[in-house]
């Protein structure tokens, strides 16, 4: 094998790796996107149910030990 068709079979391993390598962080990036979505909407909802809570009605009062 040449020089050059060893230099090229290098650069076409590197393509290969690089090209599984960009699939790969593609597909993690989508799912986190996913995963991002949901938990903001978790997010909204959980605001939306803290804010129609009733608050407290006052101080706590005292365990009874006291």
């Amino acid at each position: 094998m040449s020089d050059l068709e060893r230099r090229l079979a290098d650069l076409e391993a590197r393509f290969s790796f690089l090209d599984d390598a960009l699939a790969e962080t593609d597909r993690i990036l989508t799912e986190q996107g996913a995963l991002l979505e949901a938990l903001r909407e978790a997010l909204l909802e959980l605001r939306e149910t803290a804010l129609q809570a009733p608050g407290p009605e006052g101080p706590e009062p005292p365990p009874p030990h006291y």
